[in-house]
């Protein structure tokens, strides 16, 4: 019985002191984020898009938990090509941009993209993209 009783306290205790490791990172609040780093400007002047990819500038990225999240998120739209980067995705967590790869002969849905980064608890800021003569686009993310 005594047995019995101090294996249950450990199996408590463990499990009490455990749990937080193995909890899912709160995607929407970042007390280790500071308003200077969530909201920085980004510079645009060296913005490469790559024919079959748009490039999201996100704000509110500050670390890799944030980047697993929205990389969870975008990859499960339809139009995402899975096999490039990370399941379709690329975050650059110190340019606060995201990368998503394209499939062929799909159609990209801005407005799906944005909800999906909004869903995960950052804000999308604008979206550029490349034209098949390299002419590159912005979109808002105004409205949502």
């Amino acid at each position: 019985m005594l047995n019995k009783t101090i294996d249950t306290i450990l199996i408590l205790f463990l499990y009490i002191t455990l749990l937080p490791v193995f909890a899912e990172h709160d995607y929407i609040e970042h007390e280790h984020a500071s308003e200077l780093e969530v909201n920085k400007p980004v510079n645009t002047d060296d913005m490469v898009v790559l024919p079959g990819e748009a490039v999201i500038i996100v704000h509110g990225i500050v670390c890799s938990f944030c980047a697993q999240g929205i990389t969870r998120n975008l990859s499960k739209l339809p139009f995402i090509n899975q096999t490039k980067y990370i399941n379709g995705v690329k975050v650059e967590i110190e340019k606060q941009k995201v990368t998503i790869a394209i499939k062929p002969d799909s159609v990209l849905d801005l407005h799906q993209v944005f909800k999906s980064i909004l869903k995960g608890g950052y804000e999308p800021v604008e979206a550029y993209l490349s034209d098949s003569s390299g002419n590159i686009t912005v979109h808002k993310a105004d409205g949502l």
